[in-house]
């Protein structure tokens, strides 16, 4: 398999240099499982495990470790299936959010993707403020969001379905489709070209891998059913994995969320609000938080009904939800330097 079919491009190239001298051979990161990987070079799919300095250099900061996406490079180990990753290439997008439970850190979910198709379903499960929140995390990965409004065939009503998917994706593409006619499918195919990297994202049960199924054209996910009662499905994918589709294009397939904790969101915010942003830009004062300022241009939308007040409250809930992660993180960082602080009176205490 040639690496431009795995996402290679000429920057590549330049970032490899160094490693290449070295005698390391450029590999793809497919498959993660806890500290183990399955990576592909261009000849081969190898087994594959990080070097110890490498984790002891990451601990307490997971993004450190190579993700599904990750180009990485290599070292072969000789008449064996295996390699050692020793470097990873910097990454030209990064999809992540905030881990699940207390702890604020990041989960990244992949990398050096082109697209985020943004699965949801056109059914009982579909929810407007948890579309919005997965634009945001699109959004601030730096790659291009994109809206599939799938199982189409179970909606009474997709003028209005559309319409409400196209008023929270802003400037985001919207494509309906469905994974079991395979209505659509054509285009959202159209939309992955040879040595682009694509990721699906969404809640259980939404049918990312029914669809992936139909680009791939044959099983080669498992899928299970939605139970009726409250359209909710299980998880069928257990871990991120990528896959290489016949016609060019990787897919990455990821598990079934429950939640979508926002990580980081600067310029994310912004883009999945942009009605917000613009009016912003008129009001009185530059740190504004549209919430009870006066000379306020979002308030004053609002009051005149031009601006929704579900979108209102969707952004002022993000935003808090921002400001709280950052604090969170100061709090953390400052722990960790009085920590080590610690640590070094102890050290110099014992030398002295």
């Amino acid at each position: 398999m040639g690496l431009t079919k795995l996402g290679w491009n000429a920057e590549r190239d330049v970032q490899f240099a160094p490693h290449l001298a070295k005698g390391l051979v450029p590999a793809r990161v497919a498959v993660e499982d806890k500290h183990f990987y399955r990576v592909w070079t261009v000849d081969a799919e190898l087994s594959a495990q990080i070097t110890g300095k490498s984790m002891h250099e990451a601990r307490g900061n997971h993004s450190k470790l190579p993700k599904v996406g990750d180009w990485v490079a290599v070292k072969l180990l000789p008449n064996e299936e295996k390699a050692t990753i020793q470097a990873i290439l910097p990454r030209s997008t990064l999809l992540s959010r905030k881990m699940t439970g207390r702890d604020t850190a990041a989960q990244i979910l992949a990398t050096n993707v082109e697209t985020v198709f943004l699965v949801t379903a056109a059914d009982a499960n579909f929810n407007a403020a948890r579309l919005e929140r997965m634009l945001v995390m699109a959004h601030e990965s730096g790659a291009r969001p994109v809206v599939i409004l799938n199982k189409i065939d179970l909606c009474d009503d997709l003028a209005a379905m559309q319409a409400e998917a196209v008023r929270v994706a802003g400037a985001a593409l919207v494509l309906p489709v469905c994974a079991l006619t395979g209505r659509g499918v054509k285009k959202l195919a159209g939309l992955i070209k040879p040595g682009d990297t694509v990721v699906f994202i969404g809640t259980s049960g939404v049918g990312k891998s029914s669809l992936i199924n139909r680009l791939y054209g044959e099983e080669i996910q498992a899928t299970v059913e939605v139970r009726e009662q409250d359209a909710k499905g299980r998880h069928t994918t257990s871990w991120r994995e990528m896959i290489f589709l016949p016609k060019g294009g990787v897919v990455i397939d990821t598990p079934g969320m429950r939640e979508f904790h926002i990580w980081a969101a600067s310029e994310g915010a912004r883009e999945t609000f942009p009605e917000i942003d613009a009016l912003s830009q008129r009001c009185h004062f530059r740190d504004c938080t549209h919430t009870k300022e006066k000379n306020c241009a979002v308030l004053t939308a609002l009051a005149e009904g031009t601006l929704p007040r579900e979108r209102h409250e969707s952004f002022v809930k993000l935003q808090l939800e921002i400001g709280y992660l950052r604090e969170a993180e100061k709090r953390a960082g400052w722990q960790d330097r009085k920590k080590s602080d610690r640590v070094a009176h102890r050290v110099f205490n014992k030398r002295a």
